[in-house]
Order: C-alpha cells, then sequence, then structure tokens
C-alpha cells in the first residue's frame, strides 16, 4: 500500500484528520502528508521554548542554574506536578525545562514563559526560519482572539520535522544547545504513541502533545545501527474525547511511526 493510502487508512480508522513529516537524516529522504497544513500543536510547542531557553543559556543570555520560585499564582491544571507541591519552593530553569519536557509539566511551562516572554520565543522560531511556528499563549489560561483557532500554539508537521532534524544534526547554535535539547527529550515519559510499535532496538527522543481533540508527538528515532530519523505527526479533529491509552489518535500515529520506520 502506498503511503499516501495508509495515511487516509489511518484517518478513516480515527475519523479525524492526520498530518505528518518525516525526514531520513542519513540520506535527506522526505516524506510528508498535510505537512505544510497549520495544526494546534497542543504541549508540542514546548519544544520551541526548550529551543530558545538552550540557546539563550548557549550565549549566556539565561544562566541553566537561575533559580525561579514557585507561587500559588503560578500553578496551573493539566500535566504535570508542580501544581501538586509547596510555594515557596525554588527550581533551577534546568529543572523547570526538563519538567517542562519529560512531563509536559504546564506551572513550569508558564513559569518559564514568565521569565523568557512570549515574544522572544515567536522571534526565536522567525529567525530560525519557521514562519508558522508560535506560541500564542501561557498554558492554561483564557485564549485570545489571536490564539482562539489553535489555542496554546500553532505550527506545521513540515517545521517541526525541520527543526528535529537541525537539533538531532547539531546545526543550530554552536552545538551545546542542541546537546541540552537532546538530552531533556530522551527523558520523554509518554511512550503511547511513536515509540509505541517502533522495531526491537530503536530509540525515541520527542515530545508530546494532547487536548481533547487532537494527539501529537514529535520526536527524533535512532535506529540499532545508529540510523536517524525525524518525525512530527499530529492526529487533529478526533470525534470524541478519549483520555486512555488507545486513543484512536495515538494509536493512528504509533501504526505510522511503526509503518515508516520499517520502510
Amino acid at each position: 500500500m502506498e503511503l499516501h493510502d495508509f495515511a487516509a487508512q489511518l484517518e478513516h480508522q480515527m475519523g479525524g484528520r492526520l498530518a505528518f513529516a518525516f525526514r531520513d537524516l542519513g540520506t535527506g529522504a522526505a516524506l510528508s502528508y498535510r505537512g505544510d497544513e497549520p495544526v494546534s500543536t497542543a504541549s508540542v510547542i514546548k519544544l520551541p521554548i526548550l529551543l530558545h531557553i538552550a540557546l539563550a543559556a548557549e550565549a549566556g543570555e539565561l544562566d541553566w542554574g537561575e533559580r525561579l520560585t514557585l507561587t500559588d499564582a503560578v500553578k496551573v491544571q493539566g500535566s504535570g506536578i508542580l501544581k501538586e507541591l509547596g510555594a515557596g519552593l525554588a527550581l533551577s530553569v534546568r529543572d523547570l525545562c526538563a519538567l517542562m519536557t519529560a512531563l509536559s509539566d504546564n506551572t513550569a511551562t508558564n513559569m518559564l514563559i514568565d521569565r523568557v516572554g512570549m515574544a522572544a520565543v515567536n522571534e526565536r522560531m522567525a529567525a530560525l526560519g519557521l514562519p508558522v511556528t508560535r506560541l500564542l499563549r501561557r498554558a492554561y489560561t483564557p485564549d485570545t482572539p489571536a490564539s482562539r483557532p489553535f489555542g496554546l500554539g500553532v505550527t506545521t508537521a513540515l517545521e517541526q520535522a525541520d527543526l528535529l532534524a537541525r537539533i538531532a544534526l547539531r546545526q543550530i547554535g554552536g552545538g551545546p544547545a542542541c546537546e541540552a535539547a537532546l538530552t531533556m527529550l530522551a527523558m520523554q515519559q509518554d511512550r503511547a504513541a511513536i515509540p509505541r510499535l517502533l522495531p526491537e532496538g530503536w530509540q525515541y527522543a520527542g515530545k508530546t502533545g494532547s487536548i481533547d481533540h487532537l494527539r501529537a508527538d514529535v520526536g527524533i528515532l535512532t535506529g540499532p545501527a545508529g540510523e536517524q530519523v525525524a518525525l512530527a505527526a499530529f492526529a487533529g479533529e478526533l470525534p470524541r474525547v478519549d483520555w486512555g491509552v488507545d486513543n484512536p489518535g495515538l494509536l493512528a500515529i504509533a501504526r505510522l511511526a511503526g509503518r515508516l520506520v520499517a520502510g
């Protein structure tokens, strides 16, 4: 079955709309399906936040060890652990980034956004040649007219696959920023989508995102012989709310990843 037909079959099975982009980092081969279509990021937008902070730290504009204090006012609901901890806790920027990435902690995310600013993240993405990718608001805050169509952020599968490829190939900054981002992406605790059906020996480092009617996963996959690929996948317009591990969007992304890696 051709890949386009396989993607259409996955859409039919999940009852939603699929967008993905795939890059083989060794050969440069690329595949996509609705890759240039703007999509809601959900928590995938936390990858651009992480990379911006890593680049700022590399440039000496920010210290990984700088401590930010948790307050009751900054706590928000959704994923993460900080909302359950006591106010007054001081956490380093590095630890907040790890929480934002590995556990998708929304409170950590907002603390980091408050520290660096939304405009700085968006300016960074534009400077990297990603014109669609934008952080639109803080996590768990009311939508503005600008954020209402997409929520937390907007991107395309092609832009996220390009960003992942450049991080994996250390083509952004001088090297330390990409290394820091890769280390944190490898901490990812949510394994229900891209890594779920990968062949034995494949490793995953990535960032997931979930809202009621969307599941997303973007990651760098490394095979047993050292081969690497980047995959950004967004399963949107899901017909029902299902927070279980067998959400049809998660299964579609898992099957897609398994098919792409298997060739």
